[in-house]
């Protein structure tokens, strides 16, 4: 699993705004030649070509097209669902809440829902709180990754190298989830 939380982490730098120092990062290419998971490993080599071979003005100016400007492809995973209203609010509550649990607590400023934040906190958190927060957005990752290989856009890779690294969290509750319904 250590390989899924630095993937994990990995995946939370990227899906953040772009920055000149992933270009030629020798410690991202080292991690990545390393990756055992022939998907994850694929993946990454593909973001990070798309990453190499274009300019860092277009890579921001995509970015913000893509993530910012874009209700489709939004990293603010409860926004599909409800929008700007008051029950989002309360589903804010809620996620800092199963971030508390796991000692991680949110600043003000920062908006639970935002994906790369959850990445970050599967790259540190126990694996049952992963597994509970996974579970919880499993969905409105899914939709983000088709809305991103509808587009054949290039994040589309990372979003894929997430749900390899996220399958066997989610294969956990699943399985806790029979046994107990079983029981």
């Amino acid at each position: 699993m250590e390989e899924h939380k630095h993937s994990f982490h990995l995946c939370s730098l990227m899906l953040r705004y772009p920055n000149e120092e992933w270009i030629d990062n020798v410690e991202i290419n080292q991690f990545i030649s390393c990756v055992e998971n022939k998907g994850m490993r694929y993946c990454f080599e593909t973001f990070f070509t798309y990453v190499a071979n274009t300019p860092i003005q277009l890579l921001c100016e995509n970015y913000v097209r893509w993530f910012d400007f874009s209700e489709r492809t939004t990293l603010y995973l409860t926004h599909e669902r409800f929008g700007e209203n008051k029950e989002r609010g309360l589903a804010f509550v809620k996620l800092k809440m199963e971030f508390a649990k796991a000692g991680f607590y949110i600043k003000n400023d920062e908006l639970p829902d935002y994906l790369p934040l959850i990445l970050e906190f599967a790259a540190l958190a126990d694996a049952k709180y992963v597994q509970k927060m996974f579970l919880i957005h499993k969905q409105a990752i899914e939709r983000l990754l088709c809305e991103l290989e509808k587009d054949d856009n290039p994040y589309a890779y990372l979003l894929k190298a997430c749900t390899i690294a996220m399958a066997p969290y989610l294969q956990i509750g699943i399985e806790e989830i029979k046994d107990f319904n079983a029981g």
